[in-house]
Protein backbone atom coordinates (compact mmCIF):
# COMPACT_ATOMS: atom_id res chain seq x y z
CA UNK A 1 0.00 0.00 0.00
CA UNK A 2 2.75 2.67 1.06
CA UNK A 3 4.58 1.75 -2.09
CA UNK A 4 1.37 2.46 -4.39
CA UNK A 5 1.30 5.51 -2.77
CA UNK A 6 4.66 6.90 -3.01
CA UNK A 7 4.15 5.65 -7.05
CA UNK A 8 1.47 8.10 -6.67
CA UNK A 9 3.24 11.07 -5.49
CA UNK A 10 5.82 10.25 -7.87
CA UNK A 11 3.73 10.39 -10.57
CA UNK A 12 2.28 13.64 -9.22
CA UNK A 13 5.44 15.47 -8.58
CA UNK A 14 6.69 14.53 -12.18
CA UNK A 15 3.33 16.03 -14.00
CA UNK A 16 3.54 19.24 -11.67
CA UNK A 17 7.23 19.55 -12.94
CA UNK A 18 6.29 18.75 -16.46
CA UNK A 19 3.37 21.30 -16.95
CA UNK A 20 5.65 24.36 -15.23
CA UNK A 21 8.52 23.07 -17.73
CA UNK A 22 5.78 24.03 -20.42
CA UNK A 23 4.19 27.02 -19.33
CA UNK A 24 7.56 28.84 -18.82
CA UNK A 25 8.21 27.47 -22.32
CA UNK A 26 5.20 29.45 -23.34
CA UNK A 27 5.48 32.79 -21.69
CA UNK A 28 9.30 32.82 -22.08
CA UNK A 29 7.92 32.71 -25.64
CA UNK A 30 5.68 35.34 -25.98
CA UNK A 31 7.43 37.35 -23.99
CA UNK A 32 10.47 37.30 -26.60
CA UNK A 33 7.60 37.84 -29.52
CA UNK A 34 6.15 40.56 -27.72
CA UNK A 35 9.71 42.14 -27.06
CA UNK A 36 10.82 41.37 -30.66
CA UNK A 37 7.02 42.98 -31.89
CA UNK A 38 7.76 46.17 -29.78
CA UNK A 39 11.31 46.11 -31.38
CA UNK A 40 10.11 46.03 -34.43
CA UNK A 41 7.63 48.73 -34.01
CA UNK A 42 10.23 50.94 -32.58
CA UNK A 43 12.31 50.80 -36.05
CA UNK A 44 9.46 51.00 -38.40
CA UNK A 45 8.35 54.33 -36.67
CA UNK A 46 12.01 55.54 -36.39
CA UNK A 47 12.60 54.71 -40.31
CA UNK A 48 9.36 56.15 -40.92
CA UNK A 49 10.38 59.06 -39.11
CA UNK A 50 13.46 59.35 -41.10
CA UNK A 51 11.90 58.68 -44.03
CA UNK A 52 9.53 61.66 -44.03
CA UNK A 53 12.55 63.94 -42.80
CA UNK A 54 14.11 62.90 -46.42
CA UNK A 55 11.25 63.40 -48.16
CA UNK A 56 9.93 66.80 -47.40
CA UNK A 57 11.06 69.65 -49.14
CA UNK A 58 13.64 71.72 -47.85
CA UNK A 59 11.88 75.22 -48.94
CA UNK A 60 12.75 78.51 -47.52
CA UNK A 61 9.98 81.39 -47.08
CA UNK A 62 10.93 83.07 -49.84
CA UNK A 63 10.36 80.08 -52.05
CA UNK A 64 7.25 79.33 -50.58
CA UNK A 65 5.95 82.87 -51.64
CA UNK A 66 4.30 83.36 -54.66
CA UNK A 67 4.15 86.21 -57.37
CA UNK A 68 1.67 89.33 -56.20
CA UNK A 69 0.40 92.06 -57.68
CA UNK A 70 0.32 94.86 -54.71
CA UNK A 71 -2.34 97.65 -55.77
CA UNK A 72 -2.59 101.01 -53.59
CA UNK A 73 -4.43 103.36 -54.21
CA UNK A 74 -3.18 107.39 -53.82
CA UNK A 75 -4.86 109.67 -51.50
CA UNK A 76 -3.98 113.02 -50.31
CA UNK A 77 -0.30 114.11 -49.90
CA UNK A 78 1.00 110.53 -50.43
CA UNK A 79 4.49 110.54 -51.88
CA UNK A 80 5.97 107.98 -54.33
CA UNK A 81 8.45 106.86 -51.84
CA UNK A 82 5.92 106.42 -49.35
CA UNK A 83 3.88 104.48 -51.30
CA UNK A 84 6.78 102.68 -52.29
CA UNK A 85 7.88 101.81 -48.96
CA UNK A 86 3.97 100.79 -47.74
CA UNK A 87 4.35 97.97 -50.34
CA UNK A 88 7.21 96.42 -48.13
CA UNK A 89 10.12 97.02 -51.09
CA UNK A 90 13.69 96.95 -50.21
CA UNK A 91 15.38 100.74 -50.13
CA UNK A 92 17.82 99.38 -52.53
CA UNK A 93 15.06 98.71 -55.10
CA UNK A 94 13.59 102.53 -53.88
CA UNK A 95 16.69 104.22 -54.76
CA UNK A 96 17.35 102.50 -57.60
CA UNK A 97 14.39 103.62 -59.41
CA UNK A 98 14.39 107.24 -57.65
CA UNK A 99 17.80 107.44 -59.76
CA UNK A 100 16.23 106.38 -62.68
CA UNK A 101 16.07 108.47 -65.86
CA UNK A 102 12.09 109.91 -66.01
CA UNK A 103 10.94 108.87 -62.31
CA UNK A 104 9.70 112.21 -61.79
CA UNK A 105 6.89 110.82 -64.34
CA UNK A 106 6.40 108.10 -61.63
CA UNK A 107 6.06 110.48 -58.87
CA UNK A 108 3.27 112.99 -60.28
CA UNK A 109 1.01 111.41 -58.50
CA UNK A 110 -2.57 112.66 -58.32
CA UNK A 111 -5.44 111.84 -55.97
CA UNK A 112 -7.17 108.40 -56.87
CA UNK A 113 -4.26 106.93 -59.32
CA UNK A 114 -3.30 103.79 -58.57
CA UNK A 115 0.12 101.89 -58.40
CA UNK A 116 0.33 98.44 -59.62
CA UNK A 117 3.52 96.81 -57.96
CA UNK A 118 4.45 93.14 -59.58
CA UNK A 119 6.67 91.44 -57.17
CA UNK A 120 8.44 88.29 -57.61
CA UNK A 121 8.99 85.69 -55.34
CA UNK A 122 12.26 86.77 -54.63
CA UNK A 123 10.48 90.03 -53.70
CA UNK A 124 11.92 91.56 -56.51
CA UNK A 125 10.00 94.63 -57.80
CA UNK A 126 9.61 93.41 -61.61
CA UNK A 127 7.34 96.42 -62.47
CA UNK A 128 5.55 99.20 -61.41
CA UNK A 129 2.70 100.80 -62.86
CA UNK A 130 0.52 104.34 -62.57
CA UNK A 131 -2.39 104.77 -64.09
CA UNK A 132 -5.27 106.70 -63.54
CA UNK A 133 -7.58 104.74 -65.84
CA UNK A 134 -6.31 101.29 -65.64
CA UNK A 135 -4.91 100.92 -69.22
CA UNK A 136 -2.78 104.14 -69.92
CA UNK A 137 0.15 105.65 -67.72
CA UNK A 138 3.96 105.10 -66.74
CA UNK A 139 5.32 101.88 -66.71
CA UNK A 140 9.09 101.50 -65.07
CA UNK A 141 10.67 97.38 -65.85
CA UNK A 142 13.08 96.33 -63.56
CA UNK A 143 16.07 93.97 -65.63
CA UNK A 144 19.62 93.63 -64.58
CA UNK A 145 19.66 96.15 -61.85
CA UNK A 146 18.19 98.79 -63.51
CA UNK A 147 14.75 100.83 -64.37
CA UNK A 148 13.56 101.71 -67.51
CA UNK A 149 10.66 104.10 -67.40
CA UNK A 150 8.49 105.21 -70.09
CA UNK A 151 5.04 105.84 -70.87
CA UNK A 152 3.08 102.51 -71.65
CA UNK A 153 -0.66 101.38 -72.97
CA UNK A 154 -2.28 98.22 -72.07
CA UNK A 155 -5.11 96.35 -73.88
CA UNK A 156 -8.02 95.00 -71.93
CA UNK A 157 -10.35 91.95 -73.02
CA UNK A 158 -13.64 93.32 -73.83
CA UNK A 159 -16.67 91.54 -73.30
CA UNK A 160 -19.64 92.11 -75.64
CA UNK A 161 -23.05 92.72 -73.53
CA UNK A 162 -26.55 92.88 -74.68
CA UNK A 163 -30.02 93.70 -73.08
CA UNK A 164 -33.49 94.58 -73.91
CA UNK A 165 -35.39 96.46 -71.20
CA UNK A 166 -39.33 97.02 -70.62
CA UNK A 167 -39.51 100.19 -68.59
CA UNK A 168 -41.92 98.67 -65.61
CA UNK A 169 -41.55 102.24 -62.74
CA UNK A 170 -39.00 104.21 -63.99
CA UNK A 171 -35.68 103.65 -66.73
CA UNK A 172 -33.18 103.80 -64.21
CA UNK A 173 -34.34 101.09 -61.80
CA UNK A 174 -35.84 98.63 -64.78
CA UNK A 175 -32.41 99.22 -66.46
CA UNK A 176 -30.38 97.96 -62.98
CA UNK A 177 -32.77 95.32 -62.40
CA UNK A 178 -31.21 93.67 -65.98
CA UNK A 179 -28.11 94.31 -64.94
CA UNK A 180 -27.01 97.36 -67.01
CA UNK A 181 -24.24 99.58 -65.21
CA UNK A 182 -24.99 102.57 -63.58
CA UNK A 183 -22.23 104.63 -66.29
CA UNK A 184 -24.34 102.99 -69.07
CA UNK A 185 -27.57 103.90 -68.24
CA UNK A 186 -26.21 107.55 -67.82
CA UNK A 187 -24.61 107.24 -70.98
CA UNK A 188 -27.87 106.47 -72.71
CA UNK A 189 -29.81 108.60 -71.04
CA UNK A 190 -26.82 111.13 -72.62
CA UNK A 191 -27.24 109.70 -75.67
CA UNK A 192 -30.99 110.53 -76.47
CA UNK A 193 -31.57 113.06 -74.59
CA UNK A 194 -31.54 115.79 -77.03
CA UNK A 195 -34.76 113.42 -78.56
CA UNK A 196 -36.24 112.37 -75.70
CA UNK A 197 -36.62 114.22 -72.08
CA UNK A 198 -36.19 111.27 -69.50
CA UNK A 199 -37.91 113.00 -66.63
CA UNK A 200 -41.04 113.97 -68.61
CA UNK A 201 -41.31 111.63 -71.20
CA UNK A 202 -41.33 108.16 -70.12
CA UNK A 203 -44.54 105.63 -69.47
CA UNK A 204 -44.11 102.34 -68.58
CA UNK A 205 -44.06 100.15 -71.11
CA UNK A 206 -41.78 101.68 -73.25
CA UNK A 207 -38.82 99.91 -74.01
CA UNK A 208 -35.04 99.72 -75.12
CA UNK A 209 -32.15 97.35 -76.71
CA UNK A 210 -28.73 98.26 -76.24
CA UNK A 211 -25.29 96.68 -76.80
CA UNK A 212 -22.53 97.80 -75.13
CA UNK A 213 -19.01 96.84 -74.24
CA UNK A 214 -16.92 96.61 -71.04
CA UNK A 215 -13.20 96.17 -70.25
CA UNK A 216 -11.24 93.76 -68.36
CA UNK A 217 -7.67 93.08 -67.53
CA UNK A 218 -6.41 90.37 -65.18
CA UNK A 219 -9.66 89.70 -64.52
CA UNK A 220 -10.70 92.97 -63.40
CA UNK A 221 -12.86 95.98 -64.98
CA UNK A 222 -10.67 98.53 -65.78
CA UNK A 223 -13.15 100.79 -67.73
CA UNK A 224 -17.29 101.86 -67.85
CA UNK A 225 -18.88 99.89 -70.65
CA UNK A 226 -18.78 101.63 -73.81
CA UNK A 227 -22.54 101.62 -75.92
CA UNK A 228 -21.77 100.16 -79.45
CA UNK A 229 -25.72 100.59 -80.55
CA UNK A 230 -29.25 101.18 -78.53
CA UNK A 231 -32.73 101.59 -80.04
CA UNK A 232 -35.48 103.24 -78.29
CA UNK A 233 -38.75 102.99 -78.33
CA UNK A 234 -41.07 105.38 -76.43
CA UNK A 235 -44.51 105.08 -77.83
CA UNK A 236 -44.58 104.54 -81.25
CA UNK A 237 -41.96 106.36 -82.03
CA UNK A 238 -38.38 104.46 -82.09
CA UNK A 239 -34.93 106.12 -81.82
CA UNK A 240 -31.92 104.61 -83.23
CA UNK A 241 -28.24 105.46 -82.44
CA UNK A 242 -25.01 103.67 -83.58
CA UNK A 243 -21.61 104.65 -82.39
CA UNK A 244 -18.97 105.36 -85.23
CA UNK A 245 -15.61 106.52 -85.22
CA UNK A 246 -14.41 108.96 -87.43
CA UNK A 247 -11.58 109.40 -89.43
CA UNK A 248 -10.23 111.77 -87.02
CA UNK A 249 -10.68 109.12 -84.34
CA UNK A 250 -13.48 110.76 -82.79
CA UNK A 251 -16.44 109.13 -81.45
CA UNK A 252 -19.82 110.29 -82.41
CA UNK A 253 -23.30 108.54 -82.07
CA UNK A 254 -25.66 108.21 -85.46
CA UNK A 255 -29.26 107.23 -86.34
CA UNK A 256 -29.55 104.54 -88.90
CA UNK A 257 -30.42 107.09 -91.17
CA UNK A 258 -26.97 108.81 -90.46
CA UNK A 259 -27.91 111.36 -88.61
CA UNK A 260 -26.50 112.92 -85.62
CA UNK A 261 -28.06 112.36 -82.40
CA UNK A 262 -26.54 115.06 -80.77
CA UNK A 263 -28.22 118.69 -80.66
CA UNK A 264 -26.64 121.73 -80.07
CA UNK A 265 -29.23 121.78 -77.19
CA UNK A 266 -30.01 119.22 -74.28
CA UNK A 267 -33.58 118.63 -73.56
CA UNK A 268 -32.93 118.88 -69.74
CA UNK A 269 -30.50 120.52 -68.01
CA UNK A 270 -31.18 117.98 -64.59
CA UNK A 271 -30.54 114.72 -64.99
CA UNK A 272 -33.64 112.33 -63.07
CA UNK A 273 -35.59 115.05 -61.64
CA UNK A 274 -39.20 115.71 -62.34
CA UNK A 275 -41.53 119.22 -63.52
CA UNK A 276 -43.20 120.98 -60.89
CA UNK A 277 -44.57 123.65 -63.36
CA UNK A 278 -44.47 123.89 -67.16
CA UNK A 279 -44.01 126.79 -69.26
CA UNK A 280 -47.71 128.52 -68.72
CA UNK A 281 -48.07 132.01 -69.39
CA UNK A 282 -51.32 132.85 -67.74
CA UNK A 283 -49.80 130.43 -64.45
CA UNK A 284 -51.30 131.53 -61.31
CA UNK A 285 -48.29 132.58 -59.19
CA UNK A 286 -47.77 130.56 -55.82
CA UNK A 287 -46.01 133.58 -53.74
CA UNK A 288 -47.59 136.40 -55.62
CA UNK A 289 -51.47 135.33 -55.66
CA UNK A 290 -51.50 136.76 -59.20
CA UNK A 291 -51.32 135.93 -62.39
CA UNK A 292 -48.05 135.62 -63.61
CA UNK A 293 -46.36 134.07 -66.59
CA UNK A 294 -44.50 131.36 -65.91
CA UNK A 295 -41.78 131.81 -69.00
CA UNK A 296 -39.43 128.79 -68.11
CA UNK A 297 -40.26 125.22 -66.96
CA UNK A 298 -39.49 124.11 -63.27
CA UNK A 299 -37.73 120.70 -62.17
CA UNK A 300 -37.49 119.95 -58.30
CA UNK A 301 -34.99 118.59 -57.32
CA UNK A 302 -33.02 118.29 -53.91
CA UNK A 303 -30.74 121.09 -52.56
CA UNK A 304 -27.02 120.39 -54.11
CA UNK A 305 -28.18 118.85 -57.22
CA UNK A 306 -26.26 119.45 -60.05
CA UNK A 307 -27.25 121.96 -62.95
CA UNK A 308 -26.04 121.49 -66.20
CA UNK A 309 -25.50 123.91 -68.98
CA UNK A 310 -28.13 122.61 -72.38
CA UNK A 311 -25.55 124.27 -74.77
CA UNK A 312 -21.88 125.25 -75.31
CA UNK A 313 -21.70 128.53 -75.05
CA UNK A 314 -20.85 131.56 -72.95
CA UNK A 315 -21.50 132.96 -69.63
CA UNK A 316 -23.36 136.40 -69.80
CA UNK A 317 -24.37 137.01 -66.20
CA UNK A 318 -23.92 135.12 -63.10
CA UNK A 319 -24.99 137.04 -59.60
CA UNK A 320 -28.40 137.86 -57.95
CA UNK A 321 -31.30 138.92 -59.62
CA UNK A 322 -34.28 139.43 -57.59
CA UNK A 323 -37.58 136.95 -58.16
CA UNK A 324 -34.70 134.77 -59.77
CA UNK A 325 -32.35 134.51 -56.91
CA UNK A 326 -28.97 133.48 -58.17
CA UNK A 327 -29.22 132.93 -61.63
CA UNK A 328 -26.41 132.32 -64.34
CA UNK A 329 -27.68 133.11 -68.30
CA UNK A 330 -25.55 131.42 -71.43
CA UNK A 331 -25.62 132.67 -74.76
CA UNK A 332 -25.07 130.14 -76.79
CA UNK A 333 -25.24 132.33 -80.35
CA UNK A 334 -27.08 135.46 -81.51
CA UNK A 335 -29.85 133.50 -81.71
CA UNK A 336 -30.38 131.60 -78.56
CA UNK A 337 -29.61 132.23 -74.71
CA UNK A 338 -30.72 129.75 -71.44
CA UNK A 339 -31.37 130.53 -67.98
CA UNK A 340 -30.95 128.99 -64.90
CA UNK A 341 -32.43 130.25 -61.77
CA UNK A 342 -33.02 129.75 -57.83
CA UNK A 343 -29.25 128.46 -57.70
CA UNK A 344 -28.15 127.66 -54.15
CA UNK A 345 -24.47 128.17 -55.75
CA UNK A 346 -22.58 128.44 -58.91
CA UNK A 347 -19.29 126.32 -59.78
CA UNK A 348 -16.29 127.28 -57.98
CA UNK A 349 -14.34 129.67 -60.29
CA UNK A 350 -17.35 129.80 -62.61
CA UNK A 351 -17.57 133.70 -63.49
CA UNK A 352 -19.04 136.04 -66.65
CA UNK A 353 -17.00 135.63 -69.79
CA UNK A 354 -16.48 131.43 -69.21
CA UNK A 355 -16.44 129.08 -72.12
CA UNK A 356 -18.74 126.11 -70.70
CA UNK A 357 -19.36 123.08 -73.00
CA UNK A 358 -22.57 121.26 -73.50
CA UNK A 359 -23.33 118.72 -70.40
CA UNK A 360 -20.83 120.87 -68.10
CA UNK A 361 -21.83 121.76 -64.90
CA UNK A 362 -22.42 125.31 -63.49
CA UNK A 363 -24.15 125.33 -60.71
CA UNK A 364 -26.47 123.28 -58.08
CA UNK A 365 -30.39 123.44 -57.48
CA UNK A 366 -31.33 125.48 -54.55
CA UNK A 367 -34.65 127.78 -53.19
CA UNK A 368 -33.41 131.47 -53.54
CA UNK A 369 -34.96 134.64 -54.89
CA UNK A 370 -39.07 133.75 -54.80
CA UNK A 371 -39.04 130.09 -54.52
CA UNK A 372 -40.92 127.87 -52.57
CA UNK A 373 -39.04 125.01 -52.36
CA UNK A 374 -35.90 123.45 -53.88
CA UNK A 375 -35.67 123.71 -57.69
CA UNK A 376 -34.26 124.68 -60.66
CA UNK A 377 -36.12 127.48 -63.17
CA UNK A 378 -34.96 126.56 -66.62
CA UNK A 379 -35.69 129.30 -69.55
CA UNK A 380 -34.99 128.90 -73.15
CA UNK A 381 -34.76 132.21 -75.15
CA UNK A 382 -34.75 132.45 -79.26
CA UNK A 383 -34.29 135.92 -80.50
CA UNK A 384 -34.88 136.89 -76.86
CA UNK A 385 -38.07 135.90 -76.88
CA UNK A 386 -39.31 133.14 -74.34
CA UNK A 387 -40.20 129.67 -75.93
CA UNK A 388 -41.42 126.54 -74.43
CA UNK A 389 -37.83 124.47 -73.65
CA UNK A 390 -40.13 121.19 -73.51
CA UNK A 391 -42.01 122.00 -76.95
CA UNK A 392 -39.22 124.10 -78.97
CA UNK A 393 -37.40 122.55 -82.33
CA UNK A 394 -33.80 122.08 -81.47
CA UNK A 395 -30.88 122.88 -83.78
CA UNK A 396 -29.46 119.49 -85.05
CA UNK A 397 -25.66 118.77 -85.03
CA UNK A 398 -23.82 117.97 -88.62
CA UNK A 399 -24.60 114.32 -90.23
CA UNK A 400 -22.45 111.97 -91.24
CA UNK A 401 -20.10 113.63 -93.46
CA UNK A 402 -20.51 112.55 -97.16
CA UNK A 403 -16.68 110.43 -97.25
CA UNK A 404 -17.86 108.48 -94.65
CA UNK A 405 -21.55 107.45 -94.95
CA UNK A 406 -20.71 104.26 -96.75
CA UNK A 407 -18.52 102.93 -94.21
CA UNK A 408 -21.01 104.56 -91.92
CA UNK A 409 -23.66 102.13 -93.08
CA UNK A 410 -21.86 99.25 -93.12
CA UNK A 411 -20.97 99.78 -89.44
CA UNK A 412 -24.65 100.53 -88.68
CA UNK A 413 -26.41 97.66 -91.03
CA UNK A 414 -23.83 95.57 -88.49
CA UNK A 415 -24.72 96.68 -85.02
CA UNK A 416 -28.43 96.53 -85.48
CA UNK A 417 -27.86 92.56 -87.06
CA UNK A 418 -26.14 91.87 -84.60
CA UNK A 419 -29.02 93.36 -81.47
CA UNK A 420 -31.13 91.85 -83.65
CA UNK A 421 -29.79 88.45 -83.10
CA UNK A 422 -28.66 88.71 -79.83
CA UNK A 423 -33.18 89.72 -79.20
CA UNK A 424 -33.81 86.85 -81.25
CA UNK A 425 -31.83 84.39 -78.76
CA UNK A 426 -32.52 86.35 -75.69
CA UNK A 427 -36.45 85.33 -76.50
CA UNK A 428 -35.91 82.20 -77.38
CA UNK A 429 -34.42 81.31 -74.23
CA UNK A 430 -36.90 82.68 -72.36
CA UNK A 431 -39.84 80.84 -73.80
Amino acid sequence: MKNIIFEIRYYLLFLVLSVGFFLTLIFSSESSTNSVNENFNSREIERSNIDLEKFLPLTSEKEQTSNRTQIIYVEKNNTLIELLDKAGLSNKYIRALIKAKGSEKLANLKIGDKLEIDINRDQVPENIFLTSDGLNGINANFKNGLFSIGTASRQPDVLERFASVEIEDSLYSSALKSGIPDSVIMDMVYIFGWDIDFIFDIRPGDSFDILYEEYFLKGNQVKNGDIKAARFKRGKKVYTAIRYFLKNGEKEFFSIRGKNVEKAFLRSPVEFSYISSKYNLKRMHPILNKIKAHTGVDYAAPTGTPVRTTGDGTVSFRGNNGGYGKLIEIKHSEDYSTRYAHLSRYKKNLKVGDKVSQGEVIGYVGSTGRSTGPHLHYEFRVNGMHTDPLTVKLPAAKPINENEKDSFFKTAIEAMNMMDDYYLKLYAESN
